[in-house]
């Protein structure tokens, strides 16, 4: 019985990452930026760049993390 909780919990949790990611892609395509907790505006590329590298994160829309200018 608790193999078959644990695959249950599994499955949810699966479910909702692909709708996290289908959300993120949709949202990722229409963006042409990120905007910081600050209000500052990220270009996309180096918004991207810093969430792929697990420097910063998206929290409600908004970037926040530590986010390298591309010019360094």
């Amino acid at each position: 019985m608790a193999s078959l909780l644990l695959k249950r919990r599994q499955g949810h949790a699966l479910r909702y990452l692909l709708l996290e990611m289908a959300a993120h892609q949709r949202v990722a395509a229409a963006m042409s930026g990120f905007q910081t907790i600050d209000g500052e505006l990220v270009p996309f590329v180096t918004g991207e760049l810093a969430l792929r590298s697990g420097t910063a994160m998206l929290i409600g829309g908004l970037l926040v993390g530590t986010v390298l200018s591309e010019s360094t």
